[in-house]
């Protein structure tokens, strides 16, 4: 190729295809890009299921509420995941500085709230263009667009979209989309070569809205009792990123188009063969536990370097510490809830030289190391540092999070009581506790921080950084604390470490890490509102992973629900 044309397709390469992606979106029954509810294209909603009609139930609406009809953008690491798939890239660009982080509901990253802005449009075509020109140069998209005659490079290209574009898509193409990024194609092959068209269209589908949105539609009839049963393709697609991250895998769609995943046992068959042999699904597991305890802010962190200067080099530990923990308890041990909150025993890959006493009692995970002193993950580094200030501890911030998102318990905005909240002067001679004590002295605050003090209090024997300390402003720490909120928990604890065993065993906190994952798996953000959630933890209740507390059993339970493959009509 000479200079002019190499030039050319750089140009191509680079252009940010907005009239293709329209029309794609278009034909896909979803009216722009940013088009993020149902009421647009409803109509022309069966071309984003796949064959077939809905596919949901026997035709009987299932009981509780039901989550909307809707289409959802793909969150940061679902994109992620997905490019991984398509392409075999090791490439992660939705998790580069550059690109906007995703909006949360509830502090969970996958929800039907993500948009598409300008900025998230400019970072898509960026990423579109790299991931192309890799696959390109890497021999990718050789192996799966060959063509053993470029004669017959519009008939190569053909089969291209209709083989990588139904993967793509995760559904098959309907003609009128074959044919635009047909044109898509000969648009990039003009004057160049048939790799650059392949390129081409690779670019033109990354970004399309096929690509970066999922639907849950169904073939675009409602039902008679005001359901829409999701179509066999919207099924696979559910069940592969509420486990993986990631878009179907071959057997999971070979049991879309065979009807299968229609039966509930089936789903969990295929839910259960994709945690033990998916690393995707482990990642995934462990992306939604940091998410509801929050303690995936601790990979932005930073602390007062004067005060924990240490903070920066021991970081990438209690990242790692953090990821790595829930996965041996998830994967490598008993797989309970129970265990993550009341484990003595921690990583190896962690901040150990920030604890004190380790290595005193046997190993349980491989690669493990046993704790004398620390009990759990809400004990350790991530947990502590994330929930506390730049140079100081903050009871009320674990308090607060202990009380929401470990045993549920409902608090009022400050700002509902028309409260400005001031936190406790600094004062060289008292200690943290002494200071925060003032909010259970006030008659209106103490309305919550008799609930939210006992348990960020427990705490006070670490720092802002998760290190161990006894004394604070030098005075003996004090984190004895009752807790008598009526829960099967309530009792004193001279520590944190004898509240989280507590916690550990407690039927209340089993239930509200259930609560927490049907939340994050149905993606709705409503939090407590979320439709069809009594109906799962009523279910839940009465199953094993209940009793034990297991996390993945829990997973699996969502998808065995009647209602995981059913959405209410618009």
């Amino acid at each position: 190729m000479d200079h002019a044309n190499s030039q050319r397709q750089l140009e191509l390469g680079s252009v940010r295809l907005a009239g293709a992606i329209v029309s794609i979106a278009a034909l896909a029954g979803l009216a722009a890009p940013t088009a993020c509810s149902t009421s647009g294209g409803w109509a022309g909603a069966a071309a984003t299921g796949g064959a077939g009609g809905g596919a949901g139930n026997s035709g009987a609406r299932p009981p509780g509420e039901l989550l909307p009809a809707r289409v959802r953008r793909l969150a940061n690491a679902e994109y992620d995941g997905s490019v991984q798939a398509l392409l075999s890239t090791r490439r992660t660009p939705a998790s580069e500085p550059d690109f906007p982080p995703d909006l949360r509901r509830d502090g969970f990253t996958v929800n039907a709230a993500q948009r598409v802005d300008a900025v998230v449009i400019e970072r898509l075509a960026d990423a579109a263009d790299t991931l192309a020109t890799e696959a390109q140069a890497d021999g990718t998209l050789a192996r799966l667009a060959p063509c053993a005659s470029l004669a017959d490079g519009a008939s190569c290209a053909r089969a291209f979209i209709t083989t990588f574009g139904a993967k793509v898509y995760r559904r098959a193409l309907i003609e009128e989309e074959v044919k635009a990024l047909s044109a898509l194609y000969a648009v990039g092959a003009d004057g160049a070569s048939y790799a650059d068209g392949i390129a081409h269209v690779t670019r033109g589908l990354l970004q399309s809205a096929g690509f970066l949105y999922l639907t849950e539609l169904g073939s675009g009839v409602a039902r008679a009792d005001g359901t829409v049963a999701m179509t066999p393709h919207e099924i696979a697609a559910s069940l592969a990123y509420l486990v993986t991250s990631a878009p179907p895998d071959s057997e999971l769609a070979a049991k879309a188009v065979s009807g299968a995943l229609a039966d509930p046992a089936q789903r969990a068959a295929q839910a259960r063969r994709l945690f033990s042999t998916d690393p995707r699904a482990r990642d995934t597991v462990v992306r939604l536990v940091r998410e509801w305890l929050g303690i995936d802010r601790i990979d932005a962190s930073a602390k007062d370097s004067l005060v924990y200067p240490s903070f920066e080099a021991t970081k990438a530990r209690i990242v790692a510490e953090s990821r790595d923990f829930v996965r041996a308890v998830a994967f490598e041990s008993t797989g309970t809830v129970g265990e993550l909150l009341g484990a003595r025993w921690t990583v190896s890959s962690g901040p150990v030289a920030l604890y004190r006493n380790i290595g005193n009692g046997p190993t349980v995970a491989s690669g493990s190391t046993s704790l004398t002193d620390r009990t759990g993950i809400l004990n350790q580094a991530a947990f502590l540092a994330s929930y506390a200030l730049a140079h100081e501890s903050h009871p009320v911030f674990r308090g607060v999070a202990v009380a929401q998102r470990v045993t549920c318990m409902g608090l009022d905005s400050p700002a509902s009581f028309n409260i400005q909240v001031i936190p406790p002067a600094p004062d060289p001679t008292m200690t943290t506790r002494e200071r925060y004590d003032v909010h259970v002295r006030d008659s209106i605050c103490a309305g919550c921080h008799d609930t939210i003090d006992p348990f960020g209090f427990a705490f006070e024997h670490y720092d802002g950084m998760g290190a161990y300390r006894d004394l604070d402003r030098g005075k003996p720490v004090d984190s004895a604390v009752d807790v008598a909120i009526d829960r099967d928990f309530d009792g004193h604890y001279t520590d944190s470490n004898q509240l989280a065993a507590a916690l550990a065993q407690s039927a209340t906190v089993r239930e509200c890490f259930a609560r927490f994952m049907f939340r994050a798996l149905a993606g709705n953000g409503d939090g407590a509102a979320t439709p069809g959630e009594e109906d799962f933890v009523a279910a839940w209740r009465a199953t094993p992973a209940a009793a034990g507390g297991n996390i993945v059993e829990t997973l699996i339970g969502a998808v065995t629900r009647p209602s995981f493959a059913v959405r209410g009509a618009p």
